[in-house]
């Protein structure tokens, strides 16, 4: 019984409140209407009032001689009884000043100066708000003329407020019982199919499936793996927003057509000839990810209704993998000195073929000597391999894009030190390369980054230091959250890695910004705390 009173007390309610709201809005326009259209009828009925007594012979005989104005009261009377529209008839002079009315104690008032004026100007009746009375809502006014045309009168015909709300009253009830009537039908027959739409849902209550409905598709919309849903005719019947971002296939054009059609490398159609799932299959044919497919069949019974297809992006899992432990970072370094040595081996091939041995036998020298220096410096100092190895490819890198690069002389890091060698690598590096992004957007002459690792028995010091851009002030307190970047799409990593090696490892971090002077990076870890902590 409660089921049964839940779904047709939903769908009575929801019927009823749409019945309702379409019944208000057509009534109250047609009120509106109905409003305006007895309001324009009590307006002529007061203007034609108006007019006929101006043209009265009784009118216009009081209005010459007193003798006549018993017979012209009885007349008023007479209208204020008869017409239905008009609640207040008076007849006055040239000057406005009222001698005839049903109320004696009108006699004597004056009428508004702006009517009067408009009729003594040639009009032959006007419509004013207001009029003789304060209680008045509406009047008509109509000259009183001689043959030859002068003014010798004028004739006033009002309704009273009252008059009009009773008026306004009157409709809206007789509205509001058309409306009652009509949500009596309306309700009986949304109880008629709230049973056929009870029946045809197996008795279910319909709210319970539309929020199944919506868990499950809010749920498939929240996963990072993709989704792609394909019918026994191969045609696509669901594709979540993973999958058409993975795929580069628009939602509203993919869904209902063939599976081929939007994507014509897919394979997954196989799937229902055979009937067996597959899985960790490469998509081979998107280039700019990394995705591995599920493919599994949907199954009715014994028989194939279609396939599912479930994608993983690697591409991301891949670069944040290789972030975390360095690995980007040392290739990086090795393409960068990769890159210097070559230019270096073609200055030589063309001092060679120009038959200059001597300034090539001069240049190997001297470029011996320079490079034998830059790294010596880097390995007296820094005495951890993967971290050295680091230093000298950010310092080539950063000669190719015409940047000055220092490491402190009273840098030192010792093997096995205070931080493991990749949590070093991931900090030095995001950091460096964070600095020549910025410089490398500058259009400063002089380009400068300094790095200095200060290492104490208790404590590491790493500053990085450049005389960049700065940092602009809105960006400084969310500068290392992911996905926070001035340099375009997918990037913004950087400084979070650096960010969770340092919440890691219990250090902390200062920077130090000024716009067009440039930016420096602190950060400092404690052995002494850690082992406390540990």
């Amino acid at each position: 019984m409660e089921e049964r009173t839940s779904i047709r007390h939903q769908m009575v309610g929801l019927s009823m409140r749409v019945v309702l709201v379409a019944i208000l809005l057509s009534t109250g326009a047609t009120l509106g209407l109905t409003l305006m259209e007895e309001y324009r009828h009590m307006e002529e009925n007061l203007t034609d009032l108006s007019m006929l007594l101006s043209r009265t012979p009784v009118v216009r005989g009081a209005m010459r001689s007193e003798e006549q104005g018993a017979l012209l009261n009885a007349l008023l009377v007479e209208m204020v009884e008869d017409v239905e529209s008009v609640d207040l008839v008076a007849a006055a002079d040239a000057g406005g000043t009222v001698r005839y009315a049903p109320d004696a104690a009108l006699v004597g008032a004056q009428l508004p100066e702006e009517a009067v004026s408009v009729l003594r100007e040639g009009e032959e009746v006007c419509i004013r708000s207001g009029g003789l009375v304060a209680d008045t809502e509406r009047g008509a006014y109509a000259a009183v003329r001689e043959e030859d045309g002068t003014l010798i009168g004028v004739v006033f015909a009002g309704m009273y407020r009252r008059s009009v709300a009773q008026l306004v009253v009157r409709t809206v009830l007789q509205f509001l019982c058309v409306a009652a009537a009509a949500a009596v039908v309306a309700g009986g027959l949304a109880v008629q199919r709230s049973k056929r739409i009870k029946k045809a849902l197996l008795g279910h209550e319909p709210d319970a499936f539309a929020r199944l409905f919506l868990q499950r598709q809010d749920i498939l919309e929240a996963l990072e793996e993709g989704i792609l849903a394909i019918d026994r005719d191969s045609r696509v019947i669901y594709l979540n927003a993973a999958a058409a971002r993975m795929l580069s296939i628009g939602r509203e054009q993919a869904v209902g057509k063939l599976l081929r059609e939007v994507y014509p490398c897919s394979t997954m159609d196989r799937i229902l000839q055979t009937g067996r799932p597959e899985y960790n299959v490469s998509l081979e044919s998107l280039k700019h990810v990394r995705v591995l497919s599920d493919r599994v069949p949907i199954r009715e019974g014994k028989e194939i209704a279609g396939a599912v297809g479930i994608f993983r992006n690697r591409t991301e899992v891949t670069r944040l993998a290789e972030d975390l432990t360095g690995v980007r970072h040392m290739v990086d370094a090795l393409r960068a000195y990769t890159h210097e040595f070559m230019n270096k081996l073609h200055v030589i091939l063309g001092l060679l073929q120009l038959g200059e041995t001597q300034k090539a036998q001069q240049y190997i020298m001297d470029t011996t000597r320079i490079q034998q220096e830059a790294v010596g410096r880097i390995t007296r100092c820094i005495r951890d391999p993967s971290v050295a190895a680091l230093l000298v490819g950010k310092a080539s890198h950063c000669a190719e894009l015409g940047i000055r690069f220092t490491l402190d002389g009273g840098s030192s890091l010792t093997a096995g030190g205070s931080l493991p060698p990749e949590a070093c690598i991931t900090l030095l590096g995001n950091l460096i390369e964070n600095a020549a992004d910025c410089l490398n957007q500058s259009p400063r002459e002089e380009k400068e980054i300094t790095v200095a690792i200060l290492e104490e028995d208790d404590s590491l010091l790493v500053c990085v230091e450049d005389n960049g851009p700065g940092i602009a002030p809105d960006l400084k307190s969310q500068m290392f959250q992911p996905g926070v970047s001035t340099k375009g799409k997918d990037r913004g990593t950087g400084l979070a890695l650096v960010r969770e090696v340092v919440e890691a490892y219990r250090g902390q971090i200062r920077v130090e910004s000024e716009p067009g002077m440039g930016t420096s990076f602190f950060v400092t870890f404690r052995r002494k705390a850690e082992k406390e902590e540990g």
